[in-house]
């Protein structure tokens, strides 16, 4: 998204078959950016089914959904995000879930994360009751992801180095509130391998963890803290063959790649997998696993060709110019 002051808008691709991107359209929110970096992860989200898109609008306190079409998106709702400064949002079974960082907004009441219902027609309306606090008012989180089977929702709060979990009941309403205490410090980025592996990396000592997520949120660490030998961890992907992870380090410049044992433990497979020309920020994996998408700092999409027998990464194109604040990524 371009997350500017003036109006967000989504700027959509073509990505050819050698990996090469090509501008397609734009297509408004009808919201408003910041127009500048979030700190997070999980702007723009998919639909569990593949049919909408999701995004974030930080600067006007809402979000936008989209029908994806083989015209493009056509937009179907957009509605308060039921705090200040959405940052990340997620969706599963038709229920929708925003995450807002209210108290770096100046909002009293604090950060916290709030349901949303998605219509048949793709509108979507506020679930009553689902708003709920994170461990603290100002913990400066960055991502909120239901697990893969949707029993479960996940917050990572990098200031407050806490990570949060909640079960969902009948009626869509986020409970079962457990706060964790993170393997390594700065817990930013995460992906679930599976309904019961997640994968979360961690700016402050350029680590990466896996646990164990329980049927009521629990966590149980499986790798703690594991080296990328980088600086600020803070992106997190992983490939559709569930074998590797790869980590955007920010300050360094550079992705990291970790393989994923059967047990689900985190091994470095190379600390500098791939140097980026603009500072890493979000990344994503096609579904087909052969292309690695980077947006960085500088207003780049870095295209990667992953090697299918070692997950090694060789560049393939560096697309530039997109505007300063440019936010989150998907790719489908």
């Amino acid at each position: 998204m371009e997350n500017a002051t003036t109006g967000n808008s989504v700027i959509a691709y073509q990505q050819s078959s050698d990996g090469t991107l090509s501008q397609a359209a734009t297509f408004a929110t009808g919201g408003l950016g910041v127009g500048h970096g979030l700190e997070n992860q999980g702007a723009l989200a998919l639909s569990n089914d593949g049919k909408y898109l999701f995004v974030v609008n930080p600067g006007s306190n809402d979000v936008t959904a989209f029908q994806i079409t083989n015209q493009g998106l056509t937009q179907t709702g957009r509605v308060s995000s039921g705090g200040r400064l959405p940052v990340s949002v997620t969706e599963h079974g038709g229920l929708v879930y925003v995450l807002n960082r209210s108290g770096e907004a100046g909002d009293p009441a604090g950060d916290n994360i709030t349901g949303l219902r998605l219509g048949t027609d793709g509108s979507l309306t506020p679930i009553p009751g689902s708003t709920v606090e994170l461990s603290a008012g100002g913990v400066n989180p960055a991502q909120i992801q239901f697990s893969t089977d949707g029993s479960i929702i996940v917050v990572t709060e990098t200031g407050g180095g806490h990570i949060d979990t909640y079960t969902v009941d009948a009626n869509g309403v986020a409970g079962g509130h457990v706060v964790h205490p993170s393997a390594g410090t700065e817990p930013f980025g995460f992906a679930f391998r599976n309904a019961t592996q997640l994968y979360v990396s961690e700016a402050g000592a350029g680590t990466a963890s896996s646990y164990t997520v329980g049927s009521q949120g629990a966590l149980q660490t499986i790798s703690a803290a594991v080296q990328t030998q980088q600086r600020t961890a803070c992106w997190l992907v992983i490939t559709p063959d569930k074998k590797t992870a790869y980590v955007s380090n920010t300050s360094s410049g550079t992705i990291s790649e970790f393989a994923i044992g059967v047990d689900g433990s985190l091994s470095l497979s190379a600390s500098v997998a791939a140097t980026t020309q603009g500072n890493p920020l979000d990344m994503a994996v096609t579904p087909d696993g052969r292309y690695l998408n980077v947006l960085t700092t500088t207003g780049n999409i870095e295209v990667f060709r992953i090697e299918s027998s070692t997950g090694g990464l060789s560049s393939v194109q560096v697309l530039t110019g997109l505007p300063a604040g440019t936010n989150g990524l998907v790719s489908f």
